[in-house]
């Protein structure tokens, strides 16, 4: 028997990816699938909340492992519910071992367990979605233990800024993620080398400090900026 599969089904679609660059960006949406151990452009792992737009359309939203507080509030969200996440700017930490002030991306969290999407719900009673991951990860914090133990690493940080600690990028070497490095490299450029964006402010550094502007170099371009 022959099925017409195009009258049966709809196309798949390719999830976007939400972007967060201005204070006040936002994104919202019905919580419809979460991905854990991908791994984001600058090669850290991060878990993906995926939203259902009203077109249809299906928004990735991703956050670093550093993220507890969301994480952790989103281990209490049910899929179904209607969820937003808003980007409130940058805030200032002090990381302790170093006595250096960081930069990192501060975000509101908007939910609430009355407001669900009751027509998708209704839809996949039957078919609630599950947690997907890319690694093999055992516990419902999606975290392995090696990661876990990462973590803890920001206990040293105290309890300064809730927000900005869960926020403070974690690596073997600094506290910071590349994605930080580049804020603080683009920032400083902006504010001392007289760049206008991201573009001119990748020439003025590479002008001034003469190393190639490629995220291994990120460390070197911060010393000899911080030199200037």
């Amino acid at each position: 028997m022959t099925i017409d599969i195009f009258a049966k089904t709809k196309e798949s679609t390719i999830p976007t990816w939400a972007t967060f660059k201005v204070a006040g960006d936002n994104a919202q949406g019905t919580y419809v699938g979460k991905i854990v151990g991908l791994i984001d452009g600058y090669g850290n792992k991060q878990i993906v909340y995926q939203l259902l737009q009203d077109d249809e359309s299906v928004l990735n939203i991703g956050f670093g492992l550093n993220k507890k507080v969301i994480h952790e509030e989103m281990n209490q969200v049910r899929f179904g519910q209607v969820i937003g996440f808003k980007y409130k700017g940058m805030v200032t930490y002090q990381d302790k071992r170093t006595g250096k002030d960081n930069q990192v991306k501060d975000f509101g969290f908007y939910q609430d367990p009355k407001i669900v999407n009751e027509k998708w719900l209704t839809e996949h009673k039957d078919n609630m979605p599950t947690v997907s991951r890319t690694t093999n990860n055992d516990n419902d914090g999606s975290m392995t233990a090696e990661e876990e133990a990462a973590n803890k690493a920001f206990d040293d940080l105290g309890e300064k800024d809730k927000s900005a600690e869960n926020d403070v990028p974690f690596s073997s070497k600094d506290s910071k993620t590349n994605e930080d490095k580049l804020a603080e490299i683009e920032k400083f450029a902006i504010d001392k080398l007289g760049a206008t964006d991201s573009k001119t402010a990748k020439e003025k550094v590479m002008e001034v400090t003469e190393i190639a502007f490629i995220p291994v170099n990120y460390d070197r371009i911060l010393e000899k900026l911080a030199a200037q």
